[in-house]
């Protein structure tokens, strides 16, 4: 965040135009989107997305919301909107993939703060226990000795002598493999990872270990934490031809019910990435709604199956989170 806009946050909470939004927010909901907590803050590739925030931050995010919102799962959420009702005052928490961190980290902050949250697992991550594909390209950036690496395909060169250019291909050829097919990604993947000089297995940390098993049933069980499916794969359902696309959706759901003994509700697109097919099959499979991209407050009158979420920076303080939270951010202050 620049410092101008962080001055014209603080300035905006100082004065109560933070409160005075937030006063008038009406039906917009804040529907909070996280992928993991960590015991400190992390730099580099690794979490150059900040993907996950540090614990000391997650807090402080809790503890603003809980004074200021009625905190509600998704699916609460969702049922307010299929009955019309108006869901002032709410807001929502959500995380994405379905990390350990979420059990070690997130979990005992939620109960300590009596915070709900649905946690969107990928089944094949917690079930199976291999690492996410875009982990695995992490790391391999982040281990990678090359001083350089020139894409086969395309004959561009990455340089990677510094944290920064690292950080530029890792985002840059992430992009560009999520668009591929779920053969021609596979074999990329592979054959990136060789080319960085890493091998199948370049060293992932702790932080991009999955949930096990019974850790999902464990949050499942406190009534706190609902289970929803970010798909068996993670893979852009969009590059999937619909039968697949049907699969990932219909068989995640059965998998992780059977897996935490309850229906599963909510679903999360991986990316974000919706369409009017999509969310049709999603309805079709069951499910009570799902969160897409969208970054900014839920309106209402849109799509149950298509809720949109945002995202709280980690270095946000007080000012920052307020001014996301009542939609201020949103109108072009500053990031």
């Amino acid at each position: 965040m620049g410092v101008f806009a962080r001055k014209a946050y603080q300035a905006a909470h100082r004065l109560g135009v933070t409160a005075l939004m937030r006063r008038f927010q009406g039906p917009r909901v804040p529907v909070l989107m996280y992928h993991g907590v960590s015991s400190k803050r992390i730099g580099g590739v690794l979490n150059c997305e900040k993907k996950h925030v540090s614990a000391g931050d997650f807090e402080r995010h809790l503890r603003f919301l809980k004074a200021h919102y009625q905190v509600v799962p998704l699916s609460t959420y969702a049922a307010m909107l299929r009955g019309g009702a108006s869901p002032r005052g709410c807001a929502v928490v959500t995380f994405d993939d379905g990390y350990e961190n979420n059990r070690s980290f997130a979990f005992p902050l939620l109960k300590k703060y009596g915070v709900p949250a649905t946690v969107f697992v990928t089944a094949d991550f917690v079930e199976k226990g291999g690492p996410l594909w875009v982990d695995r390209l992490a790391a391999a950036f982040a281990a990678t000795a090359l001083s350089s690496w020139a894409d086969p395909s395309s004959g561009t060169l990455y340089p990677l002598t510094s944290e920064d250019e690292k950080v530029a291909a890792y985002l840059e050829l992430k992009s560009r493999l999520k668009r591929l097919g779920p053969r021609d990604h596979a074999r990329a993947v592979e054959d990136l990872l060789r080319g960085l000089g890493v091998g199948p297995d370049p060293g992932l940390p702790r932080l991009y270990a999955p949930l096990k098993p019974e850790q999902a049933r464990e949050m499942a069980a406190s009534g706190l934490v609902e289970i929803g499916s970010h798909c068996c794969r993670h893979l852009a359902l969009a590059t999937l031809d619909p039968d697949d696309a049907r699969r990932e959706i219909v068989s995640s759901r059965e998998r992780l019910g059977a897996l935490v003994g309850k229906p599963i509700e909510c679903f999360s697109y991986p990316n974000g990435e919706a369409s009017p097919i999509l969310t049709g099959m999603v309805e079709a499979a069951g499910y009570s709604c799902a969160v897409a991209e969208g970054l900014r407050l839920d309106r209402p009158g849109g799509s149950r199956f298509a809720i949109a979420r945002l995202a709280l920076k980690e270095d946000d303080d007080e000012a920052a989170v307020a001014a996301t939270l009542c939609g201020l951010r949103a109108l072009g202050m500053g990031r």
